[in-house]
């Protein structure tokens, strides 16, 4: 993404990002967190590695099944999706307009199943709406079928080359 592109991304709404998709979606989330947003990041990568290559300023959770994390890590269990949905959930209503980054999508389908996940992402989605947030998910299309990839593309806006969402 260059320039001004993310200032096309509207708020209150979620993005997929498909292209590049990690690199990507963490730099268009550094840079909504330069414009003042308040963000959080819960990912399947490990904190300190999320640190070292991005250095955030922001809480970043991972989404594990460690049973004692170590350094001040706070550890999601990929199984309670309810419990991820709701510390989102908590974070948007606490910071209308804010960003948040779930990178890991692949894993809590693992975990859980694609139908299961998708009722979480599409009660997450209507939270993000009303609260003016952003909700940004980088994911590797070559992990999806076919239907699946519709059904999450149908859900999520995808940022074009320009930076312009193109879907919903």
């Amino acid at each position: 993404m260059s320039g001004d592109s993310e200032a096309d991304l509207k708020s209150g709404s979620s993005y997929l990002f498909t292209d590049k998709g990690v690199g990507r979606a963490f730099e268009v989330f550094k840079k909504l967190l330069a414009e003042g947003k308040r963000g959080i990041v819960i990912t399947r990568t490990h904190p300190g590695r999320v640190q070292q290559v991005y250095s955030l300023d922001c809480p970043v959770m991972w989404i594990a099944k460690a049973t004692k994390p170590t350094g001040g890590v706070i550890v999601l269990e990929p199984t309670r999706l309810m419990k991820i949905h709701s510390t989102v959930s908590d974070f948007i209503k606490a910071n209308p307009g804010s960003v948040v980054l779930l990178d890991g999508l692949e894993y809590l389908i693992t975990e859980n199943g694609f139908a299961t996940v998708m009722k979480a992402i599409q009660l997450t989605n209507e939270e993000v709406a009303m609260s003016g947030s952003y909700l940004l998910v980088p994911i590797d299309p070559r992990a999806f079928e076919t239907q699946q990839l519709g059904l999450l593309e149908r859900e999520f806006s995808i940022p074009g080359e320009n930076g312009r969402p193109r879907g919903r």
